[in-house]
């Protein structure tokens, strides 16, 4: 399906605009209950805010000290079932939180806490958490900071790749029948006698056109509003945008298998230090920001804090500037929230009806929401559609495969054996993509040229950022994917219809888009 085909045709039941990790799933419950919908986002999937999370899939454990129960129980039933039906993508983590000078709750608070989220987290899809002496938190962590007085491990979950989980969702949706644009920025949103009529969609080529829709559902994450002011609605908007910053290290040796939770010393804001394949992803800030989305990037002040919060909680990694190998940022699209700290806001989310408040009917925005819970969010959206339909059952619940046959089957890959961990992000589908071509294509990823082949023939990859940064993620490596970007531009370009002069712009725009949103610390 085709802008113009969609242009020509009968009205949209749904289009939706963004095609972050809400969107997508948006996309996909609409089209698994057999409406005619269309997905449209202005970049990439997954790309806006998807990408630059923590990838961390967690119930929310420090959502209970503001009482959010609710909020909890819900993050920990989709934490459950993504380990059941995503486990190529998502992963059981052990965290550990130690008990220091500084921090802001004392342990049976902690344990109390912990209790709770056993007791919420009823599927018991991963182990309790245990209390440790101090000798037993030494033993698991020597390179905590020191004096500790015990600790804890929980687990929680992390998922390989954020942004693929986004894309799966678009690609079940295109599979259900939904049209999906990546590249494709919605400019305008037209209303007549008091109802959405169609929305003035512009491609990656500059040309226009007008898709019909009767409802639109405004998904745009941090450009919700700007979004809404095309649809021409006024006010205060709906968005408190915070900024998250991290730093990904590269340590001497591998970083240890458990992640560590902790607060920081200086501020008592949640502190994150995870592994991520052979590097330590360190994070996150919580600043409210108010520029433009497209300008969000990591700070210099934002990238020093961190380092001296892991330089105060984990000496005995020795994080230092050196071993940064980038930084990033991203925004958090809450719920706007009047004076009081940014942790404090509400990660719950929110969908709004402007018909009900003097705006068009049918358009709707999404505000708010977390990694962990698009599903519930999406069938919220779905369910306030007319006439309701029945989800198509033979869509629900998709099983993979046993993990001892999932375990066999990644042996079993004709692949570099250091690929064989990353090729895992593409579940069953990775014999296929190895059978593209089996050839490295980036020691640091452990990424092979099949991969540039697949993402450009099956996973809507125009552009190198789209292979290298989105689809197989070769830039979270050391090396940005600075290693091979030619040699993937040169597998590309045939594929996608490039002749040199493009393939070199495609070069210096990956190069471009690096600096931009994978810097190094120095560049800051």
């Amino acid at each position: 399906m085709t802008l113009a085909e969609l242009a020509s045709g009968a009205p949209l039941d749904l289009a939706i605009i963004g095609g972050g990790i809400n969107g997508c799933a948006i996309a996909e419950e609409a089209a698994a209950r057999g409406l005619r919908v269309a997905l449209f986002e202005q970049g990439d999937f997954g790309f806006g805010t998807t990408w630059r999370s923590t990838k961390l899939i967690h119930g929310g454990l420090r959502y209970l000290e503001h009482g959010d129960v609710g909020l909890v129980f819900e993050s920990l039933q989709e934490r459950a079932w993504l380990l059941r039906t995503r486990r190529h993508l998502v992963r059981p983590q052990r965290f550990v939180l130690p008990v220091l000078p500084w921090t802001r709750r004392p342990a049976w608070q902690l344990r109390a806490g912990l209790t709770m989220y056993d007791i919420l987290s009823y599927e018991r899809s991963v182990p309790v958490h245990r209390h440790l002496k101090e000798r037993e938190l030494r033993e698991l962590a020597p390179f905590l900071a020191e004096p500790t007085r015990g600790g804890f491990t929980f687990y929680d979950a992390r998922v390989l790749a954020p942004e693929r989980l986004a894309l799966e969702l678009a690609l079940e949706a295109e599979g259900a029948g939904a049209a999906i644009f990546n590249h494709a920025a919605v400019e305008r949103v037209n209303a007549a006698d008091g109802a959405v009529t169609s929305l003035r969609v512009r491609d990656a080529a500059g040309s226009c056109f007008e898709i019909p829709a009767k409802a639109v559902v405004n998904a745009a994450g941090p450009w919700v509003d700007a979004v809404n002011e095309a649809a021409g609605l006024s006010g205060p908007g709906n968005l408190g945008v915070t900024r998250g910053t991290h730093i990904v290290v590269e340590l001497d040796g591998p970083p240890p298998k458990d992640a560590v939770f902790s607060t920081a010393r200086d501020d008592g804001r949640v502190f994150f230090a995870v592994p991520q394949g052979k590097l330590l992803l360190v994070g996150t800030t919580d600043v409210r920001f108010d520029g433009a989305p497209g300008d969000v990037r990591p700070t210099a002040e934002e990238a020093d804090y961190l380092l001296a919060e892991a330089g105060a909680l984990l000496p005995g990694l020795g994080v230092t500037r050196e071993r940064v190998r980038y930084a990033y940022a991203g925004l958090r699209p809450l719920q706007r929230v009047p004076g009081g700290p940014e942790a404090a806001i509400t990660r719950r989310h929110a969908v709004i009806d402007h018909g009900r408040s003097g705006g068009p009917a049918g358009l709707k925005s999404v505000v708010g929401g977390k990694l962990s819970t698009f599903r519930p969010l999406a069938r919220e959206v779905i369910a306030g559609l007319e006439p309701p339909r029945k989800r198509d059952s033979s869509r629900q619940d998709r099983r993979p495969p046993r993990e001892q046959e999932w375990a066999i089957n990644l042996l079993a890959l004709d692949a570099p054996g250091a690929s064989r961990s990353h090729l895992r992000i593409y579940g069953e589908r990775a014999g296929e993509v190895v059978g593209l071509d089996r050839g490295l294509l980036c020691g640091h990823a452990g990424a092979v040229r099949g991969e540039v082949i697949h993402a450009a023939r099956s996973e809507h990859a125009s552009t190198l950022s789209d292979i290298l940064m989105r689809r197989t993620g070769i830039a979270w490596a050391a090396c940005r994917g600075l290693c091979c970007h030619r040699e993937a531009a040169g597998v590309a370009g045939p594929m996608l219809g490039w002749d040199a002069a493009e393939t070199g712009r495609q070069v210096a725009a990956f190069e471009a888009d690096v600096a931009f949103h994978l810097p190094g610390i120095d560049s800051l």
